[in-house]
């Protein structure tokens, strides 16, 4: 989800040189692309000018790809969707001030010594999540309840050399995965269930997240039922500023997820990648 949202942010950046995206809105996942050998060959990425008021543009993208049926008839596959919001270059956002005051320990660091640290990289060999090491980047459980979490997190230095296409400083994907490996955390500690990303209602970039920076995800229930779960998150900087703001971010919830997150020991080519 956050590479197709970095995907189609590029394009349209490069589309409308003069314009940065600021906001992204009804993000829908229909069908993910797959790298199991069975992929097309091309994927499209379809932009429309919605509107236009001169300093922000409303783009609306779609990825889609070609496949062929049975019968030898093409058809058109659809992947991807979202609303792009985009900036003119000297309109920059400004980053408001957090809704609460940070704590002592979540002051500095020093919370990553701590035993929620143990338990925050439990999580990644746990079956709770099944993010390779450049995606690894929860230090800290501040705290898990009914209503939401708080983590510390930091993206790390290994993800400058895994970064491809996506650099960091355009598009921090390793950052902006940490939104839904949240909801992970929130669904299997919660729910006892695997999930995978599904839509978001809204999405703001005050800016990207720096590598090896500190920074705070706070995670509020929205809703919940037997198979979805959705949140609103906020990505937050040591000085109390927003540095993202994520609203109605849906997940899929299933038991049938729970032995696919599971790694066996062999089970190193995927996670190794990213």
């Amino acid at each position: 989800t956050v590479c197709a949202i970095a995907w189609m942010t590029h394009a349209a950046e490069k589309t409308y040189p003069n314009y940065r995206m600021v906001s992204i809105e009804n993000y829908k996942l229909f069908k993910g692309v797959v790298f199991d050998g069975s992929e097309a060959n091309e994927y499209f990425i379809d932009l429309e000018l919605v509107e236009d008021s001169g300093n922000q543009l409303l783009v609306s993208a779609k990825v889609s790809s070609i496949k062929s049926n049975d019968n030898g008839k093409d058809k058109t596959v659809f992947h991807y969707t979202a609303q792009l919001i985009l900036s003119a270059l000297n309109d920059a956002l400004e980053a408001p001030k957090a809704n609460f005051k940070l704590s002592d320990s979540l002051s500095s660091a020093k919370a990553l010594n701590g035993s929620s640290s143990d338990s925050a990289k439990e999580l990644y060999v746990n079956g709770t999540l099944f993010h390779g090491e450049s995606l690894q980047g929860i230090r800290d459980i501040i705290e898990c309840n009914e209503q939401g979490l708080m983590l510390t997190c930091q993206v790390p230095q290994i993800a400058e050399s895994k970064q491809g296409d996506f650099k960091i400083h355009e598009q921090n994907i390793f950052a902006n995965d940490l939104v839904f490996q949240a909801m992970l955390v929130w669904v299997k500690k919660q729910m006892g269930m695997g999930s995978l990303p599904s839509s978001t209602l809204n999405w703001t970039v005050y800016r990207q997240v720096q590598l090896d920076e500190l920074f705070y995800l706070k995670l509020t229930l929205v809703e919940q039922s037997a198979a979805k779960m959705i949140a609103d998150i906020q990505l937050i900087s040591t000085d109390n500023t927003l540095i993202a703001e994520i609203k109605s971010a849906e997940v899929t919830a299933s038991e049938n997820l729970n032995n696919l997150f599971l790694k066996s020991p062999a089970d190193n080519t995927a996670s190794e990648r990213l």
